[in-house]
């Protein structure tokens, strides 16, 4: 394999790979709008994996999708009403939910497919070819062979921006996130919108989880989603919880995975193991950088607000025997 068909092939397969990350983040930055963060995108997404394929063993890829969708609302709502209505932490009730999805996931694959049966196999996302691209050096395959759900995702990320930073809806998530007195004071709801974003964010998991058996594979399996809602919450940081800029991350994780899965056939000359590795290193990487930078930024704007706070030293008048 020679050079330029070796890295056509690894953005390839990056390309095919970001879309279930981009659209679990596009959900996780609706939530995070309003200060809240979903540690649970994991077993959101296991859950409308398997929904996904249920759907589509009954009726097709579409109605997989929508079933995966509706399994993601339902656990977003369930977090939503904790969080929202019942105070309780986010975070702990992220953990709860995660684990549950991930329990359920693996409940309804024993119970559809019983110890010593087939696994159910489905059809996958409808073929897309764009002939009209394929002749770009490098990455020209790469896009014009990268799925229906890629383009999707590709979509969202449009869609979400225009909602998100030019809608009334996403300048009110913004100022429940921003200040909740505030917002509450200007007759915005915090507890509604973010029951909403909870929802929201609950759907996205879904699909995201619902593009990974249907894209190419066709089955379930547990735990299938192999961490990849952890790297949606890690890249929407990355990201700055800008929609595009989750896109750059996506494609960042998406790349060192692809390699690492080309590895696993071809003689790189390194280990199997320490290319599998290289996309969360990269990720922690990057995390790491990006978290430094956020840090020092803040602690430059709160010395600022210091000095400008701070009471300035006042001239005492002159005695009056030293005229």
């Amino acid at each position: 394999m020679s050079p330029v068909e070796f890295w056509t092939v690894v953005l390839s397969g990056a390309l095919a790979l970001c879309a279930p990350i981009v659209i679990a983040g596009l959900g996780e930055i609706f939530l995070e709008r309003t200060g809240g963060f979903n540690v649970g995108i994991e077993g959101m997404m296991l859950v409308g994996a398997v929904f996904g394929v249920l759907g589509a063993h009954v009726g097709g890829v579409w109605v997989g999708v929508l079933a995966g969708i509706l399994a993601g609302l339902v656990l977003g709502l369930l977090m939503g009403v904790a969080s929202a209505i019942a105070k309780a932490d986010i975070v702990i009730v992220g953990i709860a939910i995660g684990l549950l999805g991930a329990g359920l996931s693996v409940f309804l694959f024993q119970a559809l497919n019983p110890a010593g049966s087939t696994n159910q196999t489905v059809e996958t996302q409808p073929p897309l070819h764009l002939p009209f691209i394929e002749g770009i050096p490098v990455i020209g395959p790469g896009l014009a062979h990268a799925g229906t759900f890629f383009y999707l995702s590709l979509l969202l990320v449009v869609l979400s921006w225009l909602v998100l930073d030019h809608t009334r809806f996403g300048l009110r998530l913004r100022a429940v996130g921003d200040d909740e007195s505030v917002a509450r004071t200007r007759g915005i709801s915090p507890t509604g919108f973010r029951l909403v974003a909870a929802v929201i964010a609950g759907g996205f998991a879904g699909l995201a989880g619902a593009t990974v058996p249907l894209a190419s594979i066709g089955t379930f399996s547990p735990g299938m989603t192999g961490g990849a809602g952890f790297v949606a919450l890690a890249v929407v940081i990355i990201g700055r919880r800008n929609p595009f800029g989750l896109i750059a991350g996506a494609l960042l994780f998406s790349f060192f995975n692809s390699l690492a899965l080309l590895a696993q056939t071809q003689s790189l000359g390194l280990p199997v193991e320490l290319f599998q590795a290289l996309p969360y290193l990269a990720t922690l990487v990057v995390l790491c950088v990006v978290s430094r930078r956020v840090w020092r930024r803040s602690r430059v704007a709160r010395r600022a607000s210091t000095s400008s706070t701070s009471p300035t030293p006042s001239t005492s008048p002159e005695p009056e025997g030293a005229r």
